[in-house]
């Protein structure tokens, strides 16, 4: 389960922020977008996020996320298209890859292809990784 080391990374970059902010008093809210191609599970990264935080200024802080689904540009044509992450999920497991793609989502580059020209030379412009989008805080008055 690597979402706590994930939830580990993401609070370590809120509390750097949170230090940053004159008279911050706690985090009341961390925003984060997470790409479907990650695997990512979101209740378990909630629940790191809440064990993890006890005893910091974010304990206690509302956790939002917003959900990016991936979206593929071939290279070749420019052609972009969604492919629905259940069908992504199914043909990496069929091929062996859920784990892989779990850490690597590019490893599913090399099993797709161009649905307008066939080409494989394909790139991957969102829904992969988890981004601190923003945090928000109590200040002193």
């Amino acid at each position: 389960m690597h979402e706590t080391s994930i939830a580990l990374a993401i609070l370590s970059a809120v509390e750097e922020k949170f230090r940053s902010l004159p008279g911050a008093r706690r985090v009341t809210a961390i925003n984060l977008r997470i790409g479907l191609l990650s695997l990512v599970d979101v209740e378990s990264l909630r629940f790191a996020l809440q064990v993890a935080s006890r005893g910091t200024p974010a304990e206690g802080a509302e956790v939002n996320i917003t959900l990016e689904p991936p979206l593929f540009k071939c290279r070749e044509c420019g052609h972009t298209w969604e492919v629905p992450i259940e069908e992504l999920k199914k043909v990496a497991e069929e091929l062996g890859l859920l784990s892989a793609m779990h850490i690597y989502p590019d490893v599913i580059l090399g099993y797709l292809k161009c649905p307008r020209c066939g080409s494989t030379n394909i790139e991957i412009i969102r829904g992969k990784g988890v981004v601190l989008e923003s945090i928000e805080v109590d200040t002193e008055e």
